[in-house]
């Protein structure tokens, strides 16, 4: 949470963290800033000080949005370094050592955000040979990253808000395929036209527009062979056909950047075969489980090693019985999800201890078993959020419902 930050780099021994990037490109920058729409920034943070936020002058609006001591680039000098110098990167080297003088900037300095490695590889190296009071460090883990690992009640808030637009967007697919009727196998839409997956896409598409909410990347419809590999999606003509396995995974985020959703239903369209069902009823009982042994101290390896067991048990393959499965539980049971669709912690096969895969009050992340049989035609995966709250027991941020078959109306 940002109230750890400064003991974290107390901790970690930083005596400057340097952040740069735009709010949309740089998760650690939207954190910093509150979400101030900034298109280029520099965020310098010392333990005991006021962040200082650094900005153009055409943003100084955001800026001051930010509620952070903020600085124009302008009082760096940057136009006149730009005139005089033809290298971006002597330029923003010229800059951050008139920062640093203005500021009194010295001892170890670590850096985190956006930007070209090559090219932040250069300008570090040259930072240390321009300003000698400053050492260029690694702080691991990261310390924004270990903040933004627990969430606080502001930030729960605003993932919910995010999941209710998800929410409906979901409704807003299980009510156009719910219209149709079938053609033989085919579902048709009323007035005749056969229904694809691009239709149901463009159907999620707008409604999350409508709650100013982007897909990075699109959301994945994926339907029989398609369904049994994770994160393939099935073509824009696609037709969705009775009987067969249909997979939505949606995680969508705020527009402009901001905080991640991701929920995952499978189900199959009027019918099933006892095979499907008895797939759909096992992958259930394993989230089940993990989400009723989540709780916080606990690993998130430990939770990966009980869906192993559950599905080994049943004569599933897992990555833990039969390293690079493609069948069977075939990925990791969760991740942590916040301004990342993916970060801190994560719920996976560990051979060391990670410290930051324990799950702690604040903690957000995803249950997601899954058991996938692609020559089959066969995938499963139930997806929700999930956090631990300040009892240290896990609830599903934006419950929602769960079937294995979705019934016709039309």
């Amino acid at each position: 949470m940002r109230s750890e930050i400064d003991s974290l780099l107390r901790e970690r021994g930083v005596d400057v963290l340097w952040v740069t990037g735009a709010t949309f490109e740089s998760p650690d920058v939207y954190y910093l800033t509150g979400g101030a729409p900034l298109t280029s920034a520099w965020v310098v943070l010392r333990p005991g000080e006021q962040p200082l936020l650094c900005h153009s002058a055409m943003e100084r609006e955001a800026a001051a949005s930010s509620g952070l001591r903020t600085v124009e680039f302008n009082a760096l000098d940057s136009e006149d370094l730009g005139r005089k110098l033809n290298d971006p990167l002597l330029v923003s080297l010229e800059m951050f050592a008139r920062l640093a003088q203005r500021e009194g900037l010295s001892g170890k300095l670590a850096v985190h955000g956006a930007a070209d490695p090559g090219e932040a590889f250069s300008l570090l190296g040259k930072v240390g040979e321009r300003l000698p009071q400053i050492e260029v460090c690694r702080d691991f883990p990261p310390v924004i990253q270990t903040a933004r690992a627990t969430k606080d009640s502001g930030e729960i808030g605003r993932m919910r808000e995010v999941a209710l637009g998800a929410l409906e967007a979901f409704n807003g697919a299980f009510e156009l395929i719910r219209a149709a009727h079938a053609d033989r196998e085919c579902l048709v839409d009323h007035s005749g036209k056969p229904l694809t997956v691009g239709a149901v896409r463009a159907a999620v598409s707008r409604i999350l527009a409508q709650h100013r909410l982007q897909e990075t990347p699109e959301t994945i419809i994926s339907i029989g062979r398609q369904a049994g590999i994770p994160h393939a999606s099935s073509p824009d003509d696609t037709l969705l056909t009775v009987g067969r396995t249909v997979v939505i995974d949606l995680f969508p985020c705020g527009k402009g950047g901001g905080y991640y959703f991701d929920i995952t239903r499978s189900f199959l369209i009027e019918s099933a075969t006892d095979q499907a069902l008895e797939l759909y009823e096992q992958v259930l009982a394993a989230q089940e489980k993990a989400i009723a042994a989540a709780r916080a101290g606990t690993d998130g390896c430990r939770l990966q090693e009980l869906v192993c067991d559950h599905f080994e048990a049943l004569g599933h393959p897992t990555l833990r019985s039969k390293p690079g499965t493609k069948e069977g539980y075939v990925h990791s049971l969760g991740h942590g999800v916040g301004l990342e669709v993916h970060e801190y912690p994560y719920l996976r096969l560990q051979d060391a201890p990670d410290p930051r895969n324990c799950l702690l009050p604040g903690s957000v992340f995803t249950i997601e078993p899954g058991l996938y049989y692609p020559e089959r035609g066969l995938g499963i995966r139930i997806e929700d959020v999930v956090y631990i709250n300040e009892q240290g027991k896990a609830e599903i941020l934006a419950p929602f419902e769960k079937f294995p078959i979705l019934e016709l109306e039309g």
